[in-house]
């Protein structure tokens, strides 16, 4: 499900420097549990774009997504309200933000991961998680503090590991065959699920903790959070 794309983005955007807490989104859900400086998780896609409306309207901004019900009706991408990101500026601060060349990994190319580069099914992990990489150990054996790893060259914390990251984009698998070049693209009008990007404290293999790789979904899973950002134009 990867294939390159020709992308151009000239829209200015601000993006969060790291997940958001389980603090920040306790303020919105107040049933929400979880140690304050954890990544929030066990949220689900709907969820997180409900608190990305409500920091918006607690603000004072327009929100970006129109909600009925449990659907989303219409994305304003007039607003300047908080959104997640889309899959492209997804991409292009995990790969290419604060480099001269995009890299394979939040690191660089190196397939050796240097000391708190990630957090990621390590040492710690082993007998909580199928694979592991051995002989590395950044600390924490499930979920880590937000900007407890370093900071990666984009200037952001856990692009890389610690938790995936839902996306703004709906699903979908492109065919390869079109190199068009795309102006700041919001991802396809339709589809059941979204984009995940990112590794998690769960991912050991180098297919997984390569900046490319893909999932998707739409419930909550332990080891997806997310985080906000919105247009500045």
């Amino acid at each position: 499900n990867e294939f390159i794309r020709k992308v151009t983005i000239n829209r200015p955007f601000d993006a969060g420097v790291h997940e958001v807490s389980n603090q920040s989104y306790a303020q919105f859900d107040k049933s929400h549990s979880g140690a304050p400086n954890l990544p929030a998780t066990s949220v689900s896609w709907l969820e997180a774009v409900r608190y990305a409306n409500w920091l918006s309207q607690a603000e004072g901004l327009t929100p970006v997504y129109k909600i009925n019900g449990n659907s989303v009706t219409h994305i304003n991408d007039q607003a300047d309200g908080y959104r997640l990101l889309t899959e492209a500026e997804w991409e292009w601060l995990a790969r290419k933000a604060g480099r001269s060349a995009q890299t394979i990994f939040v690191w660089g190319n190196d397939k050796t991961i240097p000391p708190k580069a990630a957090n990621i099914a390590d040492e710690s992990a082993k007998g909580s998680v199928t694979h592991y990489v051995p002989r590395y150990n950044d600390g924490y054996a499930g979920v880590a503090p937000v900007k407890s790893m370093k900071r990666e060259l984009s200037g952001l914390f856990d692009m890389g590991g610690n938790v995936s990251e839902w996306i703004h984009d709906l699903y979908t698998i492109g065919t390869g065959l079109s190199l068009k070049q795309e102006e700041n693209p919001v991802g396809p009008q339709e589809g059941d699920y979204h984009v995940v990007r990112g590794s998690s404290w769960k991912h050991a293999g180098l297919t997984e903790l390569r900046l490319s790789y893909r999932d998707y979904g739409a419930e909550p899973r332990d080891d997806i959070g997310f985080r906000v950002a919105r247009w500045v134009n």
